[in-house]
């Protein structure tokens, strides 16, 4: 095994996801300024959020080609939040929602907070990723009547894959039987990943249940630190104009929404595109790289993907039993495959927006590990 690294050698960071800490955010002195709009020295709360503020979040789906009413959206601090509001909304303490595996681990412990249970469902890797019916089944009949929702991530992190038409027909057709609601997280759905050119078409419009799709500032422009998310909902008519006034309702027990963040928002929307653009480059650079690196060490399989900013290796297992231990102690920082449930074994996960020179130094330096196996 490879010697470890001098000591006080800096940490190679392959997880890093945080737009702002790799010069990726839209941030900057001139997009600043929109929060000096003196509106925001005024407080006129709107526990959907202010109006222009959601109708320029309908006009960003618009342009993504899923229109939504802006009366659809609420504003929220983010995606955290917005999923404490719908398991708040969709269920009781005891009851259960449906989430995928692998998949993000913010879910289970939200839900927990709110006193759900998680049940989870496979995405299986056969070469590629795909529902496993099966297993969504498996989990519908243990969560029983206690099942309020299922939970999609498109694309799906940590794997960066969508699911397929005849699996969402599969989806949505279970949901529709069991009238349950469906919530979509699409916070990387800006970001697909070549030979696909255009942007992920997510849950929005003609839907047969009640459907969620959360969306924000963080991902779609790289400006976390400013804390604006969204829900945007389709389905049945009458069901979701009920739904979105009862989720009004628990929004305005908290107004957590800055007025200055939304009277910036439009702005911000506005000129998103250069900074996708950059993003897209970042995560094609360290694709091509990672493309080389595979070449390179034929044991290390790349799990597949199609969009978003991480994606899953599969190392040896059968020359180490952690691949993150070993790799932090040769000062390279990786996500062990079991913080998203993958089951992988020798799985590892690693952030695709880094800069470039670290993002090669880290894959030189697990081909070293690899090479003194």
């Amino acid at each position: 095994m490879a010697a470890r690294r001098t000591v006080g050698d800096p940490l190679i960071d392959l997880t890093v996801s945080n737009p702002t800490s790799v010069g990726l955010t839209l941030a900057n002195a001139e997009t600043l300024r929109s929060l000096a709009d003196p509106r925001g020295a005024e407080d006129h709360p709107d526990p959907r959020g202010l109006s222009h503020a959601r109708a320029a979040v309908a006009h960003y789906y618009t342009a993504r080609g899923t229109p939504v009413d802006a009366e659809r959206i609420l504003l929220t601090t983010g995606t955290s939040e917005s999923y404490a509001h719908l398991f708040r909304l969709l269920g009781e303490p005891g009851d259960v929602v449906l989430a995928p595996t692998p998949g993000y681990p913010l879910i289970e412990p939200i839900a927990r907070l709110e006193g759900l249970e998680v049940v989870h469902y496979r995405l299986a890797w056969d070469g590629a990723w795909h529902l496993d019916l099966a297993s969504l089944d498996a989990a519908l009949e243990a969560a029983g009547t206690r099942a309020r929702a299922v939970v999609v991530i498109e694309p799906n992190h940590p794997t960066g894959t969508c699911l397929a038409h005849d699996e969402r027909e599969a989806l949505e057709s279970r949901l529709e039987a069991r009238g349950l609601a469906l919530i979509s997280d699409e916070v990387f759905a800006d970001f697909p990943w070549p030979p696909r050119r255009e942007v992920f078409a997510g849950w929005l419009g003609a839907r047969r249940v009640p459907t969620f799709v959360l969306g924000g500032l963080s991902k779609c422009c790289g400006l976390p630190q400013l804390k604006l998310g969204w829900i945007a909902l389709a389905g049945p008519e009458a069901m979701t104009e009920a739904l979105i006034q009862r989720l009004e309702w628990i929004a305005d027990l908290f107004l957590t929404v800055g007025a200055p963040v939304q009277h910036a928002a439009a702005s911000w929307l506005e000129v998103r595109g250069a900074y996708q653009a950059r993003v897209l480059e970042r995560v094609a650079a360290n694709r091509r790289a990672l493309g080389a690196f595979v070449r390179e060490r034929p044991e290390v399989a790349s799990l597949g993907g199609e969009g978003g900013w991480s994606t899953v290796l599969r190392l040896p297992a059968a020359a180490v039993n952690d691949w993150a231990l070993v790799l932090l102690e040769r000062d390279v920082i990786v996500h062990p495959g079991h913080f998203y449930d993958l089951e992988q074994d020798g799985a590892i996960v690693v952030s695709l927006i880094p800069e470039p020179e670290p993002f090669t130094k880290g894959l030189r330096r697990i081909s070293e590990v690899l090479g003194a196996i």
